[in-house]
């Protein structure tokens, strides 16, 4: 899509702000004419013998009346440029940021994190400007318009002569487009690099301080802001010097000409003092519209650069109209109200099954081939296996945060066609290894703004085995975690987003590797609220296993190999073994040689905790 399609799109988005915004425009740049107008006519009155009566005091009186109309038209002018830029800028960075927010959650974003902050907030407030700017050329070119008719019919000659300078600079500030657009893109990327540079320092700053690196950090961060100093430099310096130049020596000779030519008038007593007065006014109009008109050409081709090099690339392939599509901003009135926790009840599952699952890493060619299992309701399923064996990329492209290149998943027999969009609550929930919290209220990252009661949330809690955790905490639910959790431990970190899945109620629970963060005991007593009492799957009735939640977890915890209902064994991204512990220790060898290590892993463990 064209920049100029976009800038189509967005006005028609917003039309009515725009119209009245166009119609102020007029009677803003028509008082602007009447000032020179009134001062001619007072420099005329002021010729010899000219006597001062109430004609020419009504004019000053006019002059006064005028100067307060043109600051009232100015404040409701800047009013409705404001409200149509704001609507344009806010629904761009809602298109994007819905965009990047459907992307799988396990791919990586092409951007750093605050290079993508400052594309979201300074390109889309760049563009919009420029929207605001060409309602405001358009009102300057009425007015220059209405000038160039008064002064024509004042004396055409000199008018032509004023405006032909002008018009050549003009042009050659057009030349100049391609030049600018290359500033413009190298400028951007310079101030991305920096953006991106601050957004990874911040979040590593204990890696810093551990590695004393502080001093390489800011030698790197002045190197850069040396790049993007030097960027601003060289367009700047063609912008406001090289091309200012064209536009002030226009002017300058412009006004030049006028002078000259007014002063053979003025001796042929063809042009009056107050001719002349007015000329020089209304040049000052015209020189405005085509600086204006030569800023507006030369922001065009910068907001060339934020669309088609900026913002189009966070689409990551998706179609160009998805930037402007239509649809509410919320900038007045109510926010929607988010719906409360729902349970399923018609789509219960009853059945998960898993054919052919294949997903492999683009650059390492590794991942997850052919994989095939089935769950039960009321199953624990575990995933184990050795480190990158495949096991987390399994549950990911199980959830639809990584795209299968092959296979198909049934839910209660019926496929699912969009995973990421299917595997979330009230079907599933998930708890990833590295969970993700934000700089706001334990409560606030357990609910993610969902109407939530206190009992609910201690409940969670409870279940997340952190009830001791949070009596410690001296305010409670309203404890603040800081940036990705940085005030808790990791534990804490791992048990919060736990509570958080357990919130939702949801029928298929997914935990990626608890014991990555939890201690032994901790684990068990997680696993033993969420299953209480639990005797082998063959020997419980149906009612039981209604009562049971459903899970796949990856672990290689003794304790829950024995508790689970059923066991998938990965080996180099591909089903090694599967069935009951019992089994896989009678017959795979893989499955033999793992659990040797399990153990000894957790005996060490409870050794260190034990001389602790």
């Amino acid at each position: 899509m064209k920049t100029w399609r976009v800038l189509w799109k967005l006005l028609r988005y917003s039309p009515g702000t725009y119209l009245l915004s166009i119609l102020i425009q007029l009677p803003r740049r028509l008082i602007i004419l009447a000032p020179a107008l009134i001062v001619s006519q007072i420099f005329d009155r002021l010729t010899p013998g000219a006597q001062l009566d109430w004609n020419f005091w009504g004019l000053i009186a006019l002059f006064i009346g005028v100067g307060v109309g043109r600051i009232t038209l100015l404040a409701a002018s800047i009013y409705l440029e404001l409200l149509p830029q704001y609507n344009s800028a806010t629904l761009l960075r809602k298109n994007l940021f819905t965009h990047i927010l459907k992307q799988p959650g396990a791919v990586v974003l092409p951007y750093a994190s605050g290079d993508l902050i400052n594309r979201l907030q300074e390109d889309p407030r760049n563009i919009a400007f420029a929207m605001t700017m060409f309602v405001f050329v358009f009102g300057i070119g009425v007015q220059m318009l209405i000038a160039l008719i008064i002064m024509a019919s004042v004396n055409l000659v000199i008018t032509l002569v004023a405006v032909l300078p002008l018009f050549i600079g003009g042009v050659i500030v057009n030349l100049a487009g391609r030049r600018i657009q290359q500033y413009r893109n190298v400028y951007r990327q310079t101030t991305g690099k920096v953006s991106a540079f601050l957004g990874e320092t911040f979040g590593a700053v204990q890696a810093i301080q551990i590695s004393t690196s502080e001093d390489a950090i800011i030698e790197q961060l002045t190197r850069l802001n040396v790049d993007r100093r030097r960027a601003a430099l060289r367009e700047s310096l063609f912008e406001k010097v090289w091309l200012g130049f064209f536009d002030m020596g226009a002017a300058n000779l412009g006004t030049a000409l006028v002078v000259l030519l007014a002063g053979r008038a003025l001796q042929a007593g063809t042009f009056s003092v107050g001719d002349f007065v007015l000329f020089t006014g209304y040049l000052t109009t015209l020189t405005d519209f085509i600086s204006l008109v030569s800023g507006e050409i030369t922001r065009y081709k910068q907001i060339q650069v934020a669309h088609e090099q900026r913002l189009l690339p966070l689409l990551s392939g998706a179609p160009e109209d998805e930037l402007t599509k239509y649809g509410p901003i919320y900038q007045r009135g109510p926010l929607p109200t988010i719906p409360p926790l729902e349970k399923i009840n018609d789509d219960r599952l009853e059945s998960l099954e898993v054919h052919n699952l294949t997903y492999r890493y683009p650059e390492s060619h590794r991942g997850i081939i052919g994989v095939n299992f089935r769950l039960q309701r009321g199953n624990l399923v575990v995933i184990t296996g050795r480190v990158g064996a495949g096991k987390t990329t399994l549950l990911r492209t199980l959830l639809g945060l990584l795209p299968k290149e092959d296979g198909t998943i049934c839910w209660n027999n019926v496929q699912v066609d969009d995973p990421a969009t299917f595997f979330v609550p009230p079907h599933c929930a998930y708890t990833p290894q590295a969970p993700t919290l934000f700089s706001d209220s334990l409560f606030t990252n357990i609910s993610l703004g969902l109407p939530v009661e206190e009992e609910q949330a201690h409940a969670a809690l409870y279940q997340a085995v952190m009830e001791r955790d949070l009596t410690s905490f001296e305010q409670g639910l309203d404890t603040l975690v800081g940036p990705q959790g940085v005030r808790l431990s990791g534990g804490q970190v791992l048990r919060t987003a736990a509570a958080r899945m357990f919130l939702h109620q949801a029928d298929l629970l997914v935990f990626d590797d608890l014991s990555s963060a939890l201690d032994i005991e901790t684990e068990q007593t997680l696993w033993q609220r969420l299953f209480g009492p639990r005797a082998p799957s063959q020997h419980e009735d149906t009612k039981g296993a209604e009562q049971k939640p459903t899970c796949l977890v990856v672990s290689h915890r003794p304790f829950l190999l024995q508790l689970a209902d059923h066991i998938i064994v990965l080996k180099a991204g591909k089903v090694e073994a599967e069935g009951t512990l019992n089994q896989l220790l009678a017959e795979s060898e893989e499955m033999r040689s793992l659990w040797a290590g399990y153990q000894a892993e957790e005996k060490e463990a409870t050794h260190v905790i034990d001389s602790l």
